[in-house]
């Protein structure tokens, strides 16, 4: 499924096991099941996940203490 499409993502609890979805436009995945196991999680952030590698420069220099004159 991607996000695009509107279709409702899914993936499984950390804590309990139990199902999540994530409305299409939302950013959070719930509970899809109101009889879920007892669980202290009530949603999770969709955060999208940015991978580096050692190739690509960083997005921002490094920053010095040091003045130009």
């Amino acid at each position: 499924m991607t996000q695009g499409q509107g279709e409702i993502e899914s993936r499984r609890c950390p804590r309990c096991g139990g199902l999540m979805q994530k409305p299409p436009g939302s950013s959070l995945f719930w509970h899809a099941d109101s009889n879920h196991p007892r669980c202290d999680i009530t949603n999770i952030v969709d955060i999208p996940l940015s991978v580096q590698s050692s190739d690509e420069p960083p997005d921002e220099p490094p920053k010095s203490n040091r003045r130009k004159k």
